[in-house]
């Protein structure tokens, strides 16, 4: 193998270091979008819980609290998790799969409703799915003008 250049070892060293910044950068940002995920399931688990409407001071206090008997006594996060574990497992056993449609365009507020409530749109089928509690979906979408239905079952009017 013939000696390189001065030039071109410079060159290769470069290129090293260009690949080596973009790995970083790669790994940066990946770190950024799992942190981003892991916030706005913190988030979703306020919503859950049905405290997201309480002073932010009010929750930081008590989540100082939280973290302060956490580290008192480790135990007790192995009980929390068993406990939410079952609040989970409950609230997911009452939801069931149904579907939402509306004659006309639906304003951003409405949006935001039917995805609180468990839908997601289906931009193939425009129609509005997914798991809820079917009873408090039905008030909702039916409040709104429009029509609901179990999976498997007749349309509700």
């Amino acid at each position: 193998m013939p000696k390189l250049t001065l030039g071109e070892r410079l060159e290769k060293a470069a290129a090293r270091k260009a690949r080596a910044e973009q790995e970083a950068a790669r790994l940066k940002l990946m770190q950024r979008k799992e942190r981003t995920r892991h916030l706005i399931e913190v988030g979703g688990l306020l919503v859950k819980a049905g405290i997201d409407a309480l002073p932010p001071a009010a929750l930081y206090d008590r989540f100082l609290h939280i973290a302060a008997e956490a580290k008192d006594d480790p135990k007790a996060v192995g009980t929390w998790e068993r406990a939410g574990s079952k609040h989970f497992q409950q609230e997911a056993d009452t939801r069931v799969v149904a579907i939402a449609r509306f004659g006309t365009k639906i304003d951003p507020e409405l949006t935001a409703t039917l995805r609180s409530l468990g839908f997601r749109y289906n931009r193939f089928l425009k129609q509005w799915e997914g798991k809820v509690d079917f009873a408090n979906a039905k008030e909702t979408v039916e409040g709104m003008g429009g029509s609901i239905k179990l999976v498997g079952e007749k349309e509700h009017q």
